[in-house]
C-alpha cells in the first residue's frame, strides 16, 4: 500500500476529481491527501479528502487590485516606464517565483513522505519544482490528448477529421502550422513587453534553481501553454474512445473520467434546501410523464462575459415547447432578474448540483467543457453544445460531432427555432441514442475496473521520474 499526494489547481471540477481519487485510493488501502497552490481546503474536506495547505499567504492587504483594460496609449506608457527594470530581470524573475512560493511543495513533500506525488500538469512551477526530487512524479489532466499526432486537430480546434478541406490531412497539418506559429509568436511578444519576466522565463529560471531539465523535458510546440513533458508519465481522466482516433503519446495513459458512482456531492457554503425540493418535483413531473423531457442548461461559472442575449434565445426555444421542463444553472453568471418573465417551463437556479440534475436529464446544452461533457457521456445524456472560444471546448465540441452523441450549435447566428430543433433531435434521434449508449458503455468500464486506481498502483511500482525521452517508432510518430 502507497501514499499519495494529488496536487491539483482551484478549478471545481478539478477538485472533484482529486477529492473522489482520493476516496477510492482510500477505500483500495492507500492513503491519501490533496494539495493546492490555491486554498481550497473547505471544499476539498468536505468531499472527505484530506487537505494539504501548499498555497502562499496572501500580500499584507490581500490581492492587488486589478488593474483593468488600459487603452493603448496607456499600456504603451507603462511600458516606457518599465524600461528602466531591465538591468533587475534576474531579481524579478525570482520575486515572481518567490511569490508563487513551490518550495512549499517540496515543503510539504518532506512531511508527508509520500511515495507517489500526482500533480495537475497545468501547474508546471510546482512540476518544475517536485519532479528533480528523490520522491515519484507523474503528472494528471481531465483533457484529451494535448500532442500532436498524426490525423489529430489541435485540442482547441473546432475541426471534425473527414469532414471538408479543413479536416484533410493537409487541413489538420495546416491548423499546427498556424498554431505553433501563433504560440511562438505569442511567446516572443510577453518576452518583449514583459520585459523577461514572461512565464517561460520564469519557469527556465526556476527550472535552474531546481535541477530540472528544462531544455531536454519542457515541450514548447505542443497545444498547451506553456509546456507539456516529454518523458514524465501522465494520467488522462478521460476516456481514449472519446477522443479522435490517433496512436496514443507513449507516456500517456487514458484511465476514465473520475466521477462519483451515485452522483453525490457535498456543496461547502451553499444552502441547498430549495433547489433540492425544486428538484424534487421536477423529476417527480417527469417520472409521472407530466412532462415529455427534462433539459438542463449550463454554461459554467468561468466565463463572466455578458451573455444574456444568448440565453434569451434559448428561453425563446423553449417558450414554444411546453411540455418540456428546462433547468437552468446561472452558475452566478447572471441576475435572474436580468432575464425578465421567464416562460412557466424555465426554472432558473442560481446554483444547480449538475451531476444530480443529468442523472434525471433527457438533454443538456452546454458549453463543452470537459467536465460537463464527462458528466454527460457518463450519464448518458445527448448534447447541444455551444462552445466559447477558449482552450478545449471546440476540440470537445469536435468530438461530441465526430462521435455523433450530440451537435454542435452557432453560437452567433443560432435563433431560437435552430436552438430547438437542435434539443428536438438529441430527444428524438435514434442514432444519437444509440451512440450515447455505446459511449456511455465504454466511460463506465473505465469506473467499473478502476482505472484510475490501477494507474495509481502503476506508478507505485514503477516509481516514475524524469527519464531519458521515450524512442518512437517511425509509424507512431
Amino acid at each position: 500500500m502507497g501514499h499519495v499526494l494529488l496536487v491539483t489547481s482551484e478549478m471545481a471540477g478539478r477538485i472533484n476529481i482529486m477529492g473522489e481519487l482520493a476516496r477510492r485510493l482510500e477505500a483500495a488501502g492507500h492513503t491519501a491527501a490533496v494539495a493546492s497552490p490555491v486554498d481550497i481546503r473547505e471544499r476539498v474536506e468536505a468531499l472527505g479528502a484530506r487537505y494539504v495547505d501548499i498555497a502562499p499567504p496572501l500580500p499584507p492587504g490581500g490581492p492587488p487590485p486589478s488593474q483593468g483594460t488600459r487603452d493603448l496609449v496607456g499600456r504603451f506608457m507603462a511600458f516606457v516606464r518599465r524600461l528602466g527594470q531591465i538591468r533587475t530581470v534576474t531579481a524579478r524573475r525570482n520575486q515572481k517565483i518567490a511569490a508563487a512560493n513551490p518550495d512549499l511543495l517540496s515543503t510539504a513533500i518532506e512531511t508527508e513522505a509520500p511515495d507517489l506525488v500526482l500533480i495537475d500538469v497545468e501547474l508546471p512551477m510546482h512540476i518544475i519544482t517536485a519532479a528533480p526530487g528523490t520522491v515519484p512524479v507523474a503528472l494528471w489532466t481531465s483533457m484529451l490528448s494535448l500532442w500532436k499526432r498524426p490525423g489529430l486537430p489541435p485540442l482547441g480546434s473546432a475541426i471534425v477529421p473527414g469532414r471538408g478541406v479543413r479536416g484533410s490531412r493537409l487541413g489538420i497539418e495546416g491548423a499546427w502550422v498556424r498554431y505553433r506559429s501563433w504560440k511562438w509568436l505569442r511567446r516572443q511578444r510577453h518576452r518583449v513587453t514583459r520585459l523577461g519576466e514572461d512565464q517561460v522565463s520564469v519557469l527556465r529560471t526556476l527550472a535552474a534553481h531546481t535541477g530540472f531539465p528544462f531544455r531536454r523535458e519542457a515541450d514548447l510546440h505542443q497545444w498547451l501553454i506553456p509546456c507539456t513533458y516529454r518523458t514524465l508519465p501522465i494520467v488522462s481522466f478521460n476516456a481514449a474512445e472519446f477522443d479522435l482516433p490517433h496512436p496514443v503519446t507513449p507516456t500517456c495513459t487514458y484511465a476514465g473520467p473520475v466521477l462519483p458512482p451515485d452522483g453525490a456531492r457535498t456543496h461547502p457554503g451553499i444552502d441547498t434546501r430549495e433547489a433540492t425540493e425544486r428538484l424534487a418535483a421536477l423529476y417527480e413531473r417527469r417520472a409521472s410523464g407530466a412532462s415529455q423531457a427534462l433539459v438542463y442548461c449550463s454554461f459554467g461559472a468561468w466565463h463572466k462575459g455578458d451573455d444574456r442575449a444568448f440565453l434569451l434565445r434559448i428561453l425563446d426555444a423553449v417558450r414554444a415547447n411546453p411540455d418540456w421542463d428546462v433547468v437552468v444553472g446561472l452558475g452566478a453568471r447572471l441576475d435572474p432578474v436580468s432575464l425578465g418573465e421567464v416562460p412557466s417551463n424555465v426554472h432558473l437556479f442560481d446554483w444547480a448540483p449538475q451531476l444530480e440534475i443529468l442523472m434525471n436529464a433527457d438533454c443538456a446544452i452546454h458549453h463543452g467543457g470537459i467536465s460537463t461533457v464527462n458528466e454527460c457521456i457518463t450519464t448518458g445524456v445527448p448534447m447541444v453544445v455551444y462552445p466559447f472560444d477558449f482552450m478545449d471546448q471546440p476540440g470537445n465540441g469536435a468530438r461530441i460531432e465526430f462521435h455523433g452523441i450530440g451537435e454542435v450549435g452557432d453560437r452567433i447566428h443560432d435563433d431560437a427555432v435552430a436552438i430547438a430543433r437542435r434539443i428536438e433531435r438529441m430527444l428524438t434521434s435514434r442514432e444519437v441514442n444509440e451512440a450515447m449508449t455505446a459511449m456511455q458503455s465504454a466511460f463506465l468500464r473505465y469506473r467499473d475496473e478502476d482505472r484510475a486506481v490501477g494507474f495509481v498502483e502503476q506508478m507505485l511500482a514503477a516509481r516514475p521520474g524524469l527519464a531519458e525521452p521515450p524512442h518512437e517508432s517511425p509509424a507512431s510518430a
